[in-house]
């Protein structure tokens, strides 16, 4: 095999790099568009053969914050591995090399979301950790065989499922305060996120109008956002969802995007998702959220019972259950 190397991502390899996602992400087109990697924050490595692209990673950094005092920790979410598939011997070797630049990033720490049980044995290999006990996805089907065949579950369960959505009835009303439509994050809200989200979960992202304005940039994304306020009329509480719709299979979700405030709003913020979802998003075959364990009440409450563990790779010496949500590395960034 001719030598392989891993480099810093170079410019003039974008027409390539991009064509090259195109043609080996079949199920993700969206990686290939021009639009979303120049909106996109992070650092990219390229596995390069002869003066040929093989092979892409991108690592987003962003900081995570202990609720006990601890100092914070800097992650390095490893994205868009994709690999030219043509040859096995290279696929390996690039695969290998570009993991090893992220795991080398200068104060970072790995980590990875959307891990499917065959890799899981190379990340262990590699000297890092598989956490299931801290996020889950929750989700409501309103047509249970498209989404379990997405899914990859039995669609033999789907008469089930109605029978269960009969008699969980969704809640679509707020009862515990107001909700009001914004199209942007004020840094002034940032402190009361951080409050809530540092007496609710061990370790958690940080969530500020930064960060939170530049994800509802994102190209070719309907957001929908809206704050809570509760009977005194503070803000307790913010939501973001959008109806998503994959653009090579056929599914069509309300995603639940990111969240944030005290178990009341999150109850009425989940209902406003799902009243959208229910009366506003005709054809959607349901509404999937995810975040930490501890959630679980808030999504049953409004009937989102469906729950399953969502794995994430950490680099060993991370503790804490972490909480993830649609905003944290690129989850949100697919279709």
């Amino acid at each position: 095999m001719p030598p392989l190397e891993i480099i810093p991502f170079d410019s003039k390899y974008l027409a390539e790099t991009l064509a090259m996602m195109r043609k080996w992400s079949p199920d993700h087109p969206e990686l290939g568009e021009r639009s979303l990697y120049d909106w996109q924050r992070c650092s990219r490595y390229l596995a390069v053969v002869e003066g040929k692209v093989v092979g892409h990673i991108g690592q987003i950094e962003h900081e995570y914050r202990y609720a006990n005092g601890r100092p914070p920790v800097r992650l390095g979410w490893g994205i868009t591995l994709v690999l030219d598939m043509s040859d096995d011997a290279t696929r390996k070797v690039a695969g290998r090399g570009l993991l090893k630049a992220c795991e080398d990033a200068p104060g970072l720490k790995y980590a990875a979301v959307g891990v499917v049980p065959a890799i899981e044995p190379a990340y262990l290999r590699r000297g890092h950790q598989i956490r299931r006990d801290a996020s889950k996805y929750y989700a409501r089907f309103f047509q249970p065989g498209k989404a379990l065949a997405y899914w990859h579950k039995p669609t033999a369960l789907a008469p089930f499922v109605k029978l269960v959505n009969a008699v969980v009835r969704p809640r679509t009303r707020p009862r515990y305060g107001t909700l009001e439509a914004v199209d942007r994050f004020r840094p002034e809200w940032d402190p009361i996120w951080d409050g809530f989200m540092k007496r609710q979960y061990e370790l958690y992202g940080a969530r500020d109008a930064e960060f939170l304005n530049h994800k509802l940039a994102q190209p070719n994304r309907t957001y929908h956002t809206f704050l809570h306020r509760d009977g005194s009329g503070a803000i307790d509480g913010y939501i973001v969802y959008r109806r998503a719709k994959h653009l090579a299979k056929d599914m069509d979700l309300v995603k639940v995007c990111a969240f944030a405030g005290s178990r009341t709003a999150k109850r009425d913020m989940l209902a406003e998702a799902m009243r959208f979802a229910v009366h506003d998003a005709p054809g959607t075959y349901g509404i999937v959220g995810l975040s930490s364990v501890v959630d679980e009440p808030e999504f049953r409450a409004v009937g989102m019972y469906v729950a399953r563990p969502y794995p994430v790779v950490l680099a060993a010496g991370v503790e804490g259950r972490i909480r993830v949500d649609f905003f944290d590395s690129d989850l949100d960034n697919l279709w």
